[in-house]
């Protein structure tokens, strides 16, 4: 890698790790007040989220894989989860070995109401992009793998 494109990697790594500051500083605005009563860690708060957004159905190992953690751990997170009875595990509908994680009607009420709110506030640090700018950094991120 050369210096030039090692400077731009390292600026765009500075401006992620301001931005992890910036989320982080979201959720404590928003809190957890769609799950006041529940004990949820930032990490089951992650997965529910990946849960609910991934586009294939979302087994325990796929879970395990995107928050890299290790099945067992996974297995613990799951099971914390589906005693607060907002995630559910079914037979996979093509693979009688795995099963699929799917939040619970009531996980999925309650977690849009958190998306709303972190949106509400995050919002505002969009204002300087237009609609395109918003599409092509969106594009960019998903390219990059994030």
């Amino acid at each position: 890698m050369g210096a030039r494109r090692y400077d731009r990697v390292a600026a765009v790594v500075e401006q992620l790790v301001r931005w992890t500051r910036v989320l982080a500083g979201a959720r404590a605005e928003v809190g957890s007040a769609p799950f006041e009563g529940t004990a949820l860690t930032s990490t089951q708060r992650e997965a529910l989220f990946l849960i609910a957004h991934d586009p294939t159905p979302t087994t325990p190992g796929a879970l395990a894989s995107a928050l890299a953690v290790t099945p067992g751990a996974v297995t613990q997170l799951v099971d914390g989860l589906r005693r607060e009875r907002l995630v559910e595990q079914t037979p996979h509908p093509s693979d009688a070995r795995s099963r699929v994680l799917t939040l619970t009607p009531d996980a999925t009420a309650r977690l849009a109401m958190f998306e709303q709110s972190f949106i509400r506030v995050i919002a505002p640090r969009f204002n300087g992009l237009d609609d395109d700018e918003l599409t092509t950094l969106t594009r960019l991120m998903r390219k990059a793998g994030f």
